[in-house]
């Protein structure tokens, strides 16, 4: 198996911040990711299950409707796992209030989703792994999967699919225990490009590309 590196780029990218003051120079808070993460000591890595898949809703442009079966996530401050079935969602967004938000895909997914239980993503400061990758790599619709198996030898364990056939069964500790699995997995795959400065991935079997990512 081959593996190719991918050039380190300058990325910046800038905050609304910056066009408030008169300065040419951006400051540090006006640079996004870099940003993003001075503003937050903690983070939390969320991931969520839904009750029904797109084709039940009309199609991915309705995913407000998929309804969330669970959530959780990895809170950076405590250490913890933490779940949440859907009745106790306004713990979660308080917590999503107080730090830097981080999932895969989760402006795209996650949050479209969660915003059917009142979460409000311009509330929140949020940073997407999945649109940063695409940015550096150049490489659009890489799956975590994929991420995680190159950068930490790591798979998943199932998919949403079968967590939907679970909530129909009201199997809900397995819906429980297959999401914490994914927040733990992006937790580490995040973890790793912070101490490593790149992250792995693959589009064939035959070749390896390390990216350099910037998340600190």
């Amino acid at each position: 198996m081959s593996t190719e590196r991918i050039p380190s780029k300058a990325r910046i990218r800038l905050a609304p911040s910056y066009w408030l003051h008169d300065f040419v120079v951006p400051f540090s808070e006006d640079i996004q990711p870099a940003s993003l993460f001075l503003r937050n000591r903690h983070y939390l890595v969320v991931d969520i299950e839904t009750q029904k898949i797109a084709q039940d809703v009309g199609g991915w442009a309705h995913i407000d409707k998929l309804g969330v079966s669970v959530a959780c996530a990895f809170d950076s401050k405590t250490g913890e796992f933490l779940s949440y079935r859907e009745n106790e969602l306004d713990r979660l967004q308080k917590l999503c209030r107080e730090r830097l938000v981080v999932g895969y895909n989760i402006i795209g997914f996650d949050l479209k989703v969660l915003s059917a239980y009142g979460f409000d993503s311009k509330k929140y400061d949020v940073f997407d792994m999945m649109l940063d990758i695409e940015q550096a790599s150049g490489w659009r619709y890489v799956k975590l999967d994929s991420i995680a198996k190159c950068t930490l030898g790591t798979a998943k364990s199932a998919d949403g699919l079968q967590a939907v056939e679970w909530y129909k069964r009201g199997e809900i500790e397995k819906i429980i225990e297959y999401c914490i699995k994914d927040v733990e997995i992006t937790r580490d795959v995040f973890v790793y490009g912070m101490k490593h400065g790149h992250i792995k991935l693959s589009k064939s079997e035959d070749k390896i590309v390390t990216v350099p990512i910037q998340w600190t």
